[in-house]
């Protein structure tokens, strides 16, 4: 006769020597991946390494890596009625995903229909999809750091690290997007989490998977999870250049190390837009293709940034050049936005760029001093660049735009602003434009500059550090930030009360309180007639003004 019981202890044997399999198997994924971190190897003796209790696992070691502070546990993670959870995750797929799609509408619905099932077909991989889709979501209409909002966003996050066992694994896209999905979480709750050491994460598993390269034609790979790896790289690709912009950091992986479709050659512009827009409509219902119109962004920002930031000496032997044709580049970049780019997402977009024009200006220690043509245009976009990203602060529109990443933005854009202020003043003061560089036959002509008159200038430039102050006081009460910005913050206002007995000085009849802000010009100082370029006219208050 068959022996039920002998059968059943051979199953549970079987399955008992399958799992160790998998542990087996992770455990080398997890020593194979982290030996090349250059921080950390796992072996036997890493058992209680950064406060790990139990055996080292991929998951606890992603979490680790980037946690800042622990998750609070909560006594209740009930889900939201089904009406609110459908509208959060249409608010997702709205502002993050179309620029980050990370999951397509129908994963993420799919997802959802799935936990709100009652027969329990929901798999803990629909669950995280979920729960920090939710998460992400609440952020973005968080005002303030531990509103109720707030709150609510941690329970979801906190809900979803349940699951981080069984969804963040090595050796598949699956839990790459996971991974990415928290990536995008973190750059909205800098408490918890390092969206820094989370990208360098999701690059290396990318790169791991193969996604940075096209695969052979002979393997014959279907279309559908061919488009799958373009799309999970592009986003990548995207968050890594946003993230390492943000620190001026080194990217996880060069563009030359890359070579998917959907990351052509800067050059070949047209080429580019056309086999990027076919891929858009697989994962994206707006008509605007956001998503494409960031990634070709973040194309340019990385070739500029290498050149300038990560290249040899020798590919800076004429460093104004570099600059110059990477700001036209982005110039050519803005005018192409279309007309019926939603103006919160316009605002976004004219915000990075106008911060990607002062990164570029704001030379590396080794290539020399920015001439007085250079400091000037670098006021000029640092003046465009604080109207834009305060639009964006104001409590009066959606703070999905922001997430902490503009707070490292604005202080770069203030300390670029003050050193100018410090060291050359006369480049911006002098109300004859200074010459631009020379440049070699058939190069990309220099921006014109924006012309302003003596106190003119001297305004414009006190409202810009204002104007980043108010950045940095309403990104503290949504994130918080470092505390070094309260030096910057000191040394601003140190600055402003100079610039205000500048401008007392040059009309010594007129008596200004520091918090009066605009005046009216004497008739020999006025604007009026004066060229000024269309490229500077791209963020006008009529262009970047909620509906």
């Amino acid at each position: 006769m068959f022996d039920v019981g002998a059968a059943a202890s051979v199953a549970r044997t079987t399955s008992l020597s399958g799992r160790r399999k998998i542990r087996r198997k992770e455990a080398s994924d997890v020593d194979e991946l982290v030996a090349d971190f250059g921080f950390l190897s796992v072996n036997a003796t890493a058992r209680d390494f950064h406060g790990f209790t139990k055996e080292m696992s991929f998951a606890r070691l992603v979490l680790s890596t980037s946690s800042v502070e622990e998750m609070p546990r909560f006594s209740s993670n009930a889900l939201p009625s089904r009406e609110l959870g459908r509208e959060l995750v249409q608010q997702c797929l709205k502002e993050m995903f179309s620029l980050y799609p990370v999951l397509t509408d129908t994963a993420i619905f799919g997802s959802l229909d799935a936990v709100y099932q009652q027969r329990g077909y929901s798999t803990k991989p629909h669950s995280w999809d979920v729960r920090l889709s939710f998460a992400i979501a609440l952020m973005s209409r968080s005002r303030s750091k531990g509103d109720h909002l707030y709150r609510d966003a941690v329970r979801h996050a906190s809900s979803a690290l349940e699951f981080a066992e069984d969804v963040i694994l090595p050796g598949s896209i699956a839990s790459l997007q996971a991974i990415l999905l928290l990536v995008l979480y973190s750059m909205l709750d800098p408490s918890h989490f390092n969206s820094w050491y989370l990208i360098g994460v999701a690059s290396r598993v990318m790169t791991d998977l193969g996604l940075h390269q096209e695969p052979a034609e002979e393997l014959r790979i279907k279309e559908s999870h061919l488009m799958l790896r373009r799309r999970i790289f592009s986003c990548v690709y995207t968050l890594d250049r946003a993230i390492s912009l943000a620190y001026v950091r080194a990217f996880s992986f060069s563009d030359d190390s890359a070579n998917v479709a959907v990351i052509p050659n800067p050059t070949a512009r047209s080429s580019f837009v056309d086999s990027y827009d076919n891929l858009a409509e697989d994962y994206t219902s707006t008509p605007d293709k956001s998503a494409s119109q960031l990634l070709e962004l973040r194309q340019i920002q990385s070739n500029w940034y290498q050149k300038a930031f990560q290249s040899s000496r020798e590919a800076l032997i004429e460093p104004w050049q570099n600059r110059s044709s990477a700001l036209s580049a982005m110039q050519s970049w803005a005018r192409a936005l279309p007309t019926s780019t939603p103006n919160p997402l316009k605002r976004l977009f004219l915000s990075e760029m106008f911060f990607s024009n002062v990164l570029a200006l704001s030379p590396p220690q080794r290539a020399g001093i920015l001439c007085p043509y250079g400091k000037a245009l670098l006021f000029d976009n640092a003046v465009r660049y604080s109207e834009v990203t305060l639009s964006m602060c104001d409590p009066a529109h959606s703070y999905s735009c922001c997430t902490n990443l503009d707070i490292f933005r604005a202080g770069w854009v203030g300390r670029a602003i003050l050193e100018i202020l410090a060291e050359s003043p006369t480049a911006i003061y002098n109300t004859l434009d200074p010459p631009p560089p020379p440049l070699p036959t058939g190069s990309i002509a220099p921006p014109a500059l924006r012309r302003r008159g003596f106190v003119e200038t001297i305004d414009a430039a006190i409202q810009t550090l204002t104007r980043i102050d108010q950045i940095l006081d309403a990104l503290e009460i949504r994130f918080g930030h470092p505390a070094h910005y309260n030096m910057f913050k000191t040394k601003s206002a140190s600055a402003v009360e100079l610039l205000y007995l500048k401008r007392q000085h040059h009309y010594s009849p007129v008596i200004l309180q520091p918090n009066e802000l605009t005046f009216n010009l004497p008739p020999n100082e006025q604007t009026v007639g004066r060229s000024v370029p269309d490229w500077y006219h791209l963020s006008d208050a009529q262009s970047y003004e909620s509906p």
